[in-house]
């Protein structure tokens, strides 16, 4: 059988390298023909999207620039921004760690103890900032270094704690129900000793609500 001509080779790879050629990455030369016109109306979009918050704040914006100089201007800098059931929030600390809280928020923490009956309410105490979207009032334990620099590493407890003064921010907390976690197994053994053991374990868990977040001077709704 005599062989087949390479010319029909020969001319494939020609194309394939043509058409390699012709791939670049180059961005595409703009359009020569105009876009054509919207069917929606201008007027209309703008009366759509007027009911709408700006995306950024306005640079003219003088209430954004002006820093308070006192407990009591940051306090109605924050009332003006926001109400003690929303638009506000608090960060406290619970069980050695810091929680940020909004009104209405549900917090499951560790079973307080003592055990005390649904309905009861608690004060938050230990409470590091509060503030709204753009103002905030802030202790000095809010920052984690210095958090770290009060504390006994031997005891591993924070030897002094300062807060944000009381009566400053008033917030309660409604216990909801006292709850467990599934049932936990586990096994415990030793090798070559025949000692074998099941340990079960519920953790225990406290539901709560947080309450309106009441600065100096607010009474509650």
């Amino acid at each position: 059988m005599p062989p087949r001509p390479s010319t029909s080779i020969s001319s494939a790879f020609a194309r394939l390298s043509l058409s390699r050629g012709l791939q670049t990455t180059a961005p595409l030369p703009p359009p020569t023909t105009p876009l054509p016109p919207s069917d929606i109306p201008s007027s209309s979009t703008s009366a759509a999207l007027a009911h709408l918050p700006p995306i950024l704040p306005s640079s003219s914006s003088s209430s954004l620039t002006t820093l308070p100089n006192s407990t009591s201007e940051a306090i109605s800098l924050i009332s003006s921004q926001s109400t003690s059931s929303s638009g506000r929030y608090v960060i406290a600390r619970l069980y050695s760690r810091n929680y940020l809280l909004h009104p209405k928020d549900i917090l499951t923490l560790p079973q307080l103890k003592p055990i005390q009956a649904p309905g009861s309410t608690l004060s938050l105490t230990k409470v590091l900032e509060v503030g709204s979207r753009d103002y905030a009032i802030r202790s000095q334990a809010s920052n984690a270094a210095i958090l770290k620099r009060s504390m006994n590493w031997k005891s591993k407890r924070l030897s002094s704690f300062e807060g944000i003064p009381e009566g400053l921010v008033d917030c309660n907390l409604t216990i909801l129900e006292h709850t467990k976690s599934p049932l936990e197994r586990i096994l415990k053994k030793k090798r070559r000793k025949g000692y074998k053991k099941t340990i079960e374990h519920k953790q225990g868990y406290t539901r709560l609500r947080v309450g309106d977040i009441l600065l100096k001077g607010e009474k509650e709704i």
